[in-house]
């Protein structure tokens, strides 16, 4: 049965809710409610509801910032229940993920079919399965051995990825910690977990790669609380994502290779460029190297900046096992960063372990480390020298439609890199490279052209438009506007308009 409570600051929509929904039929029963948005986030988080039915306004606070201070604390999904039909409200609760948005007054069927929305969505959210059967399939599966039937469950998946995790320090924590991760929930996908010994395997299969990058964000997150709860006594490792489960085996021997790696220099990276041992110990600009390879032109470019990344390295006087650990995760996050760029790299790291781990783990030296390292950005520049042209062009395609879709709304760099999971900096490169444009200068002139459209198409007063188009100050949109048309707002609804 799905639990459910109830915030609305009016008694009498809460004791209808209560007394007029069935329940029962639902296979639901409500555990709580209360008048007061503080009230009810305390409630929740003591009675960890499955479902939360809320109000926007209520005192104490909204309902959608109920919602932001819930997030990552409680396993609930949302149902909105408002008076208030604003665009603005309805939109900012489908961002953050709300199962529907429903304006009062509204009948009761069409409560109690949201109510089985956001049961299903739970049920999906917390859809980890044991069964005997599935997790012998994936050991087979993991070993290369064995072909999917077709009715599968894990045939309406898109994208995998593996996790490897292993205790280094007692064993006897295996048991508690399989047990914490059981109770974890892949929104919209399914977690297995295979344990053998101290060694546990996370096996996660997503709908798409947006998804699965998204569930990667997630189950990094609860490792790292996990970690610090049992006393850093295990190193886990990240695969890359696959594209059907019978490459799994490819993403486990990445997150094995990642897990071995952790383990020998006693250091745990999760996989991303913003939480590694580098952006602990090393300069700004042995970061910004992994960006700067990807774009430069010359190889004596490449060339000068691997040799300025070890002396980086060298200069921070260091052991040489932690030398050894900083070169190895440069080599990590030059992975990850073409992974990024390129979708279909994965080809190009099927030897990554006997050509690249291996060889970096024995070098005797760093200089010898730097040569294998040079040896791998060529091959990586290879093949983006034939690849670059298109992956930029959809990276392009990609930028431009979010800024259309989002001209309403302040749009920054970062926003932008979030899109194609690339560095700010790399988004700025690419977009005056690509299209000969200041990438600032394009928002604002897609900003001024839907401006004029609604000046010429609506009766919009001029203050409303400017929020249209992302401008909440009308006095600076209008300096904007007649800058970029030479003429004012009213003067081109009237048609007095210059050519400029």
């Amino acid at each position: 049965m799905y639990t459910v409570f109830i915030a609305d600051d009016e008694s009498k929509v809460i004791n209808g809710l209560i007394n007029r929904i069935h329940w029962d039929i639902l296979d639901t029963c409500v555990v709580g409610y209360s008048k007061n948005g503080r009230e009810a986030e305390e409630k929740i988080l003591e009675l960890k509801p499955n479902i939360v039915i809320t109000d926007i306004f209520m005192p104490g606070q909204t309902g959608l910032q109920l919602m932001e201070k819930l997030k990552g604390r409680c396993d609930a999904v949302f149902i909105i229940f408002s008076a208030y039909s604003e665009f603005e409200y309805a939109r900012e609760a489908m961002q953050m993920d709300a199962v529907d948005y429903l304006i009062k007054p509204v009948n009761i069927s069409e409560i109690e079919d949201t109510i089985k929305k956001a049961a299903e969505k739970f049920r999906y959210q917390k859809g980890i399965h044991f069964q005997s059967e599935e997790e012998y399939l994936l050991q087979n599966l993991l070993s290369g051995n064995e072909s999917l039937p077709h009715d599968n469950l894990l045939c309406q998946y898109e994208s995998f990825f593996i996790i490897q995790l292993k205790l280094t320090a007692a064993p006897e924590l295996a048991d508690p910690i399989t047990a914490k991760i059981r109770t974890w929930s892949v929104m919209e996908g399914q977690l297995f977990l295979l344990k053998e010994n101290t060694k546990l395997t996370l096996v996660i299969a997503q709908k798409d790669i947006q998804m699965a990058t998204s569930a990667r964000k997630r189950i990094i997150s609860n490792l790292k609380q996990l970690r610090t709860e049992f006393g850093e006594s295990f190193y886990w490792g990240l695969g890359c994502i696959v594209d059907s489960p019978k490459s799994l085996s490819k993403s486990l021997l990445a997150a094995e290779e990642m897990q071995e790696y952790c383990a020998f220099s006693l250091s745990q990276i999760d996989g991303s460029p913003s939480d590694s041992l580098l952006c602990a110990s090393a300069p700004a600009r042995i970061k910004e190297a992994e960006n700067l390879l990807l774009i430069v032109e010359e190889e004596t470019e490449v060339q000068s900046i691997l040799r300025q990344v070890q002396e980086d390295i060298q200069l921070q006087n260091n052991s040489a096992n932690i030398m050894k650990a900083q070169t190895i995760d440069f080599a990590y996050q030059l992975r990850i960063q073409f992974e990024l760029s390129y979708e279909d790299i994965s080809a190009v790291f099927l030897d990554w372990d006997s050509k690249i781990m291996s060889p970096l783990l024995s070098a005797p030296n760093l200089d010898c480390m730097f040569d294998i390292l040079q040896e791998f950005v060529s091959c990586l520049r290879e093949y983006s020298a034939v690849n670059k042209d298109r992956y930029k062009q959809g990276h392009i395609s990609r930028i431009k439609q979010y800024i259309l879709d989002n001209l309403n709304c302040s749009i920054n760099l970062n926003d932008l890199a979030s899109q194609i999971n690339r560095n700010p900096s790399y988004i700025s490169y690419i977009f005056k490279q690509e299209t000969g444009q200041n990438l600032f200068d394009y928002i604002t002139q897609e900003r001024i052209k839907r401006a004029k459209h609604l000046l010429k198409n609506t009766d919009l007063k001029v203050v409303d438009i400017a929020r249209e188009c992302g401008y909440e100050d009308q006095s600076y949109f209008s300096q904007v506007f007649k800058k970029y048309t030479g003429s004012t707002a009213g003067s081109f609804r009237k048609g007095e308009e210059y050519t400029k």
